[in-house]
């Protein structure tokens, strides 16, 4: 992630900065009822390796707590798990990231010993926005085109909420400048994709973005609908100064994201403690 004349930052500090925008921007996402931060755990410090926790802020009755998630890179299984058994309010998980040349079968095996259960894994990528992909001529089966465009008024955003089951965009959000830009498809009137933008400012007073919750219901797959969102999405960051857009992504799916020019910089491995 680069801005300006600015010399690009070594693979481990590239790294350490996507998992800031990851630790930023998915709070962000999950603040729509109550704000959900993402914070420096007591004792830690910036640097390539660094840890996370992603949580609520203060609620009065401690019974509501979302589940935390801590996110590890660079420290190894028993800091981030003596962090989080620590300072942690409620019930966790852990998502460490592993750098791509680190094994994952050390990793699986430390945290399988301290209790913790394996829960899957993710590629963690970054697009450099360098060359941005072309909008395909993406239509429904039926042959309606389709276009894309920024959720930017109220009806749109009530639409949007009843499609995604989700509370629609508050009226601050839809604002030029929001910290969130939430892009829909459409095919004439029906809402048939979504993505949306978190713009995520950095410690080093950079901005880069989080691509989130791109989705295409099934029966309007393999038309080139997200490849448009995404090319929307990756367009509108560069113009708005982004010096990257980080996402996780399915093994299914990264696929997907690789053919429009995302790279994978990390694997994000998720730990979950045993039940008693």
């Amino acid at each position: 992630m680069t801005a300006g004349h600015r010399p690009g930052p070594g693979p481990r500090e590239e790294l350490a900065r996507v998992v800031e925008v990851f630790a930023r921007g998915y709070a962000f996402t999950r603040s729509a009822t109550h704000p959900y931060l993402a914070e420096r755990p007591p004792g830690r410090s910036g640097g390539t390796a660094t840890a996370w926790v992603l949580r609520d802020a203060p609620r009065r009755d401690p019974r509501r707590y979302r589940r935390e998630e801590w996110v590890g890179h660079g420290p190894d299984a028993a800091n981030l798990d003596a962090l989080a058994r620590a300072h942690a309010r409620t019930h966790f998980v852990l998502s460490v990231v592993r750098a791509p040349d680190e094994p994952d079968a050390p990793l699986r095996s430390a945290y399988k010993s301290r209790g913790f259960r394996f829960g899957g894994a993710e590629p963690l990528m970054i697009h450099r926005l360098g060359a941005v992909p072309a909008p395909p001529a993406a239509r429904t089966a039926e042959g309606t085109v389709v276009r894309t465009t920024r959720v930017t008024t109220p009806a749109l955003a009530e639409r949007l909420g009843v499609a995604t089951r989700r509370r629609p965009l508050a009226p601050e959000l839809l604002a030029e400048d929001s910290l969130v830009r939430q892009y829909a498809a459409l095919a004439g009137g029906e809402i048939v994709g979504w993505v949306g933008s978190v713009v995520v400012r950095l410690d080093d007073d950079t901005e880069a973005t989080w691509c989130a919750d791109l989705h295409v219901p099934a029966e309007h797959r393999r038309r080139g609908i997200a490849r448009a969102l995404l090319a929307r999405v990756l367009r509108d960051d560069r113009k708005y100064a982004s010096t990257g857009s980080v996402l996780t992504a399915s093994r299914a799916g990264a696929g997907l994201y690789r053919a429009a020019g995302y790279e994978q910089l990390g694997e994000l491995l998720a730990f979950q403690p045993r039940k008693d």
